[in-house]
């Protein structure tokens, strides 16, 4: 039985997030007049099928992706509700519609469960730990830390961000103290998580009054953290700061699925799976909709579009580079789970 929910759980997330993409590509082709052949969730074997008026309506076997199959999408076809005889701008908007509902997807579901989680730290101090508590603590209870090194200080979180990143050096503080502003020189503290060294204040922060400006402005701020976090991510990895053996594919995104418990879980993952696709489909490597848009925008700085055969070949090849990265993550995946 917990095999069965854990390919239901899997199925829907990813079946789900491939359906808003899709869609969104979907959508604004109709939009832009252009003729949608098909429309399928999912790879290989057909399990459903119905014809509309223009366009069939497939769900295939393969759950880890889809396609909406545009009449002259994949050739040039001089006729009316033809991809390739659309005007720039619109095949534009088509090709990143799909990244695009996705991302929007994600930061709404996110804002959603922060600002309803009801558990919203803020940057007043509760109390100086006692075990910090030396002679050299500047910070009181009651002081509410509104900057560090000139950084405006939101959420708990900016503070943690700046604390990592700190290396032990000096911070220096602006809070409010009974109204008054004070500036404050603070010295890090140190922990060791395991082999890895973290930086502290040594301080316990307030819990936010519970009220619907706090579960707005908390929420708000969380989802800009949650998307500023993604982006550092990716910038890490395309960097090299992240290795490609650390990436996580499908098989891993499943197993990560399956571990979920309850509903709220389940949603927040919901959210970074499907900003994850949005971003990385964003990305200018051919065969993803990032690297379609700077065909497109080529074509629209040179006024004439590529040539079919040679707009095949750059497809074609970073069509087989994502085949063979995938293959090599996957694998990965399945060494990491035994």
């Amino acid at each position: 039985m917990g095999f069965i929910i854990g390919a239901i759980k899997v199925i829907f997330l990813l079946g789900f997030l491939v359906f808003i993409h899709e869609g969104g590509h979907f959508t604004v082709a109709k939009l832009c007049k252009v003729k949608v052949r098909e429309f399928s969730i999912g790879f290989g074997p057909k399990i459903f099928s119905k014809q509309g008026t223009e366009t069939k309506y497939s769900i295939r076997a393969i759950p880890f992706g889809g396609y909406v199959d545009m009449l002259g999408e994949t050739e040039q076809v001089k006729e009316q509700g033809s991809f390739s005889e659309a005007k720039v701008w619109k095949r534009m908007a088509i090709v990143v519609a799909g990244a695009v509902v996705n991302i929007i997807f994600a930061l709404v579901i996110y804002f959603a469960l922060m600002s309803c989680s009801g558990v919203n730290r803020s940057t007043v101090v509760k109390q100086v730990m006692p075990e910090y508590m030396t002679e050299d603590t500047v910070l009181q209870a009651g002081d509410r830390i509104t900057s560090i090194n000139g950084e405006k200080i939101r959420i708990k979180s900016d503070m943690s961000h700046i604390l990592q990143s700190s290396n032990g050096e000096n911070l220096a503080l602006q809070v409010e103290r009974n109204g008054e502003k004070i500036d404050l020189e603070v010295t890090p503290i140190s922990v060791e998580y395991g082999n890895v060294t973290g930086y502290i204040l040594g301080i316990e922060v307030e819990q936010a009054e519970k009220n619907l400006t706090n579960n707005i402005y908390y929420g708000f701020w969380e989802t800009v953290e949650f998307l500023s976090a993604t982006k550092d991510g990716l910038i890490m990895l395309l960097t090299g700061n992240v290795q490609l053996n650390q990436m996580t594919g499908p098989v891993g995104i499943s197993e990560m699925v399956v571990q979920t418990s309850g509903v709220y879980d389940f949603v927040y993952l919901l959210a970074v799976v499907s900003l994850s696709l949005g971003i990385t489909n964003l990305l200018p490597i051919p065969a993803l909709d990032g690297g379609r848009m700077v065909l497109l925008l080529v074509e629209a700085i040179r006024k004439k579009k590529i040539a079919e055969e040679t707009e095949l070949k750059i497809q074609t090849l970073g069509f087989t580079f994502l085949i063979l990265l995938s293959l090599y993550v996957s694998f990965n995946d399945v060494v990491r789970l035994f």
